[in-house]
């Protein structure tokens, strides 16, 4: 990138950061979006390589302290099973949302709740499966606002999969996932 494009990005980011404070803690009846990109790190008897992936919410500010947000979200990893041979996964699920905000400001911290399903299907050199099964995830994270319609977003998530395990049908399943995205303000309901 030349000196001249790199002066224009910067100019435009730190316009952006201009009207930042007075909005940062949103209003009752607020709707916004949230896209994320997803760190996943499979634990239990998952036998897996981290992975990635991705997604997005739609969400609503209930009131100072609480948003309600319905998301959907994207994930993959490798498998690392010795007895099929490897193979991907993709973990396909939405949920709804439940944060509770400490306090509403230009740095947010919140604790997470949330409840959903998740397809997830196993492909590998001896053999292709899926299964369906409710999630329940648990954390925290912040958000950071930028400007009056937009805010930096990370959180960090423990998920429970109620899928019976892959090794011998025992076990837990379980994640922990990191997203990182941000928010906009798409105005009031």
């Amino acid at each position: 990138m030349n000196i001249n494009k790199l002066a224009t990005v910067l100019v435009a980011v730190s316009s952006l950061g201009i009207s930042a404070v007075s909005q940062a803690s949103g209003e009752a009846g607020d709707i916004y979006v949230a896209p994320f990109g997803s760190y996943l790190h499979p634990g239990g008897d998952t036998q897996a390589s981290d992975g990635w992936g991705a997604g997005a919410g739609v969400g609503m500010v209930i009131n100072r302290y609480f948003n309600v947000e319905a998301r959907g979200f994207w994930h993959n990893y490798r498998n690392d099973i010795p007895c099929c041979g490897g193979g991907e996964t993709d973990l396909l699920g939405a949920s709804l949302d439940g944060q509770f905000y400490f306090m509403r400001d230009r740095f947010s911290p919140y604790l997470v709740a949330s409840l959903g399903g998740m397809r997830t299907e196993l492909t590998s050199r001896y053999f292709n499966t899926h299964a369906t099964s409710f999630i329940f995830e648990a954390g925290g994270g912040s958000s950071f606002t930028i400007t009056d319609n937009f805010s930096l977003r990370g959180d960090v998530r423990y998920r429970i999969n109620t899928l019976p395990s892959n090794v011998g049908g025992e076990g837990v399943l379980n994640d922990l996932v990191v997203n990182l995205g941000f928010e906009f303000k798409l105005g009031q309901l």
